[in-house]
């Protein structure tokens, strides 16, 4: 399953951590405070989730949000984006399998 994983928090410091960590379970910026990540399976979005609520708890603004929005593979193709940026076509890629 893929998932597009938006935040809004008030702390320069913590926006840059949770980036950091976002970027360490292999997600890529869309936007500033956007990410996506690509054909993360649930133990990946369990380790992800888990990393994310220790970072933010206790730390967090009231106000402040994360969302992790899941996005089906079928749905990909439906994707438009109106500008430059075009990350979000990195989802439509077929992981390979190997099959012995």
């Amino acid at each position: 399953m893929h998932y597009v994983i938006c935040y809004d928090l008030e702390d320069d410091r913590l926006r840059g951590k949770t980036a950091k960590a976002l970027e360490r379970h292999g997600c890529t910026r869309v936007q500033r405070s956007v990410f996506a990540a690509p054909n993360m399976d649930k133990k990946e979005l369990a380790r992800l989730l888990a990393d994310l609520q220790r970072l933010l708890a206790g730390r967090h603004a009231p106000g402040d949000s994360l969302l992790v929005l899941p996005l089906r593979d079928e749905h990909v193709a439906e994707i438009r984006v109106l500008g430059d940026n075009n990350i979000l076509a990195e989802l439509e890629k077929v992981p390979l399998k190997i099959i012995l």
